[in-house]
């Protein structure tokens, strides 16, 4: 029997699936995505600005094993990627006025918000501070992964910790060899482009990364919420 176009073993460990996957075989990939999603594998997807390392966000063995894989610090949090047509679902509370203000310009896009966790964050996934970082990807296949899983997605870019970051599916598996059950292949990802992360936690709001999104942006936005 010869191996399915849409599905193809890149290892012992490793299945892809090419997206947009075509619709005669949509079925068998939405649900290996399904399985793959609910049973906690360790998967790989595009974002619009590079290839993230994850899976089910609720999961505490997909968050160790994203960390174990990456040598990323346990005290430096994980990025999470949510449908922001859901609202914040209890992922964060106390939203202040900026943060809003800087979702309605720029969501879904290549900003990171930090915000205070809610209450129906998980504990492995706030930092020390009681915080989470969130993101809306408008990438077609983290919407996709979305609705299929109902849960947020690790967002954590697919590199060890502090190499560049992977804009390809090979790049990807050359970094982790092992590890990754299931990656999805978008195509390539923009390179070299990462999302800008703002902290809406403290006053004032910190840009503690500038990236797709300028800091002058950024700070034009908050400055007409400052001013109302």
């Amino acid at each position: 029997m010869g191996t399915s176009p849409v599905i193809a073993r890149q290892s012992a460990r490793t299945r892809t699936l090419r997206y947009p996957w075509p619709h005669a075989k949509a079925a068998g990939a939405e649900a290996r995505v399904c399985e793959a999603l609910a049973g906690g594998a360790v998967m790989t997807y595009p974002t619009e600005t590079a290839y993230a390392l994850g899976g089910n966000a609720l999961l505490p063995r997909v968050a160790e094993a994203v960390y174990r894989l990456k040598g990323r610090p346990r005290d430096k949090p994980l990025l999470l990627l949510i449908d922001g047509r859901r609202g914040l679902e209890g992922w964060a509370r106390d939203v202040r006025p900026a943060a809003r203000a800087l979702m309605a310009r720029f969501w879904p896009g290549p900003l990171t918000l930090v915000l205070r966790a809610g209450a129906a964050l998980p504990p492995h996934l706030a930092d020390a501070r009681g915080t989470v970082a969130l993101r809306w990807s408008p990438h077609p296949l983290i919407a996709e992964l979305l609705r299929l899983g109902g849960v947020p997605l690790i967002g954590t870019s697919a590199n060890v910790s502090g190499a560049p970051d992977s804009a390809t599916v090979p790049e990807v598996l050359a970094s982790f060899p092992a590890g990754i059950a299931l990656a999805l292949d978008g195509g390539p990802a923009p390179r070299g482009l990462v999302s800008t992360v703002v902290d809406t936690t403290v006053t004032p709001y910190r840009v503690l990364r500038e990236g797709a999104i300028a800091a002058a942006d950024i700070r034009s936005t908050l400055a007409v919420v400052q001013r109302a």
